[in-house]
């Protein structure tokens, strides 16, 4: 199975769930962007779980210190999953992913500004997380990085990975073919004058390659 993971990197409950409303029918996952639990903290997480209880919600805390004590915040509110950063040091990504097991929750291990891709994602393997996510930022997207191609650099690891750095309709179904079991896409989505017909057409094309 591919997942559909929306990720809600906007400014107030109230827009998340507005969006969630059009497209929850197509999403595995709800990622509750940093900057909405910048703005709304994790109370965002509480609102979301309470409403979505079947869906997995995602809180995307990109944990670079504290692996426990940060990680425990967002489990606490109803997070099924966090988020933690594979440039923080083995000790925080240890921590968190600890603390998840002892909860039952999941941990995604964000390659977010990795210098040595490949390096570091064979050091993060060995710590056990559920997915490893290649992820072009949201600053270096104009750079003309695709991270396809970079995900393609890990096909040695047997972690489950996820993808993120612009997805949209005109290249998900590269994506959809990739290694990938997580395909994340945020203004790809709710950027769409349709949104529920752009999240349809992605969940379509995920199904297509779902194996």
């Amino acid at each position: 199975m591919k997942f559909l993971q929306i990720a809600l990197d906007l400014f107030s409950t109230k827009d998340a769930l507005a969006v969630l409303a059009e497209v929850s029918p197509y999403i595995d996952i709800i990622e509750l962007g940093t900057p909405l639990i910048i703005t709304e903290g994790v109370r965002v997480v509480d609102v979301v779980k309470g409403k979505y209880t079947d869906k997995i919600v995602f809180a995307d805390i990109k944990v670079m210190d504290g692996g426990r004590i940060v990680s425990k915040i967002a489990f606490d509110a109803g997070a099924d999953m966090v988020s933690v950063l594979a440039a923080a040091d083995d000790a925080t990504v240890r921590g968190t992913i600890e603390l998840a097991r002892e909860r039952g929750k999941k941990v995604l291990v964000d390659t977010c500004a990795v210098r040595d891709l490949v390096t570091r994602a064979k050091e993060i393997e060995l710590l056990g997380p559920d997915y490893i996510c290649v992820h072009v930022g949201t600053d270096v997207q104009r750079e003309g990085i695709d991270p396809v191609t970079q995900l393609k650099k890990l096909d040695g690891i047997q972690t489950a990975k996820a993808i993120a750095g612009g997805i949209k309709l005109d290249n998900i179904e590269a994506a959809a073919k990739s290694e990938a079991a997580v395909i994340i896409s945020g203004g790809g989505i709710y950027n769409q004058p349709d949104m529920a017909g752009a999240a349809r057409q992605m969940r379509k094309i995920l199904d297509q390659y779902a194996g």
